[in-house]
């Protein structure tokens, strides 16, 4: 005989939106670093290798801390925190400022559209409850 057992309480939408969203900025960051390494390899532009590394895995790795904390109000600030150093790096590269005001506006749907579904199923829950 089996054992039933409750089934797993339902994820956040905010929290799953947002960890997704920041975990691809983090990915996006790292591939963005290797561009930006290689067109200054190729004396395209001016930059110091150092620099690059140290700068692009810093961000890299705070979009991924973000992304692991999103469930926390802290880790989603510092998510759209991120954004702006992201944005910034179109002063090298003007494609990874549009990249990064791309995922801005992911994020900022996934932050809308999770909340609103968050507070559909909260009252949807509250109905089913009172019917019973």
């Amino acid at each position: 005989m089996m054992a039933t057992s409750d089934p797993k309480p339902q994820r956040s939408a905010l929290v799953i939106f947002t960890q997704t969203t920041l975990l691809l900025e983090s990915l996006a960051t790292f591939f963005a670093a290797l561009v930006v390494w290689g067109l200054g390899k190729a004396d395209v532009i001016s930059v110091s290798p150092g620099f690059v590394w140290v700068s692009g895995a810093a961000l890299a790795a705070g979009f991924a801390l973000a992304s692991s904390r999103a469930s926390a109000r802290w880790g989603r600030r510092l998510g759209w925190a991120l954004h702006v150093p992201l944005i910034a790096g179109g002063v090298l590269v003007p494609a990874i400022a549009f990249v990064g005001v791309m995922f801005l506006f992911v994020y900022a749907v996934g932050v809308r559209w999770g909340s609103r579904i968050d507070r559909e199923r909260a009252l949807h829950a509250e109905a089913q409850g009172g019917a019973e």
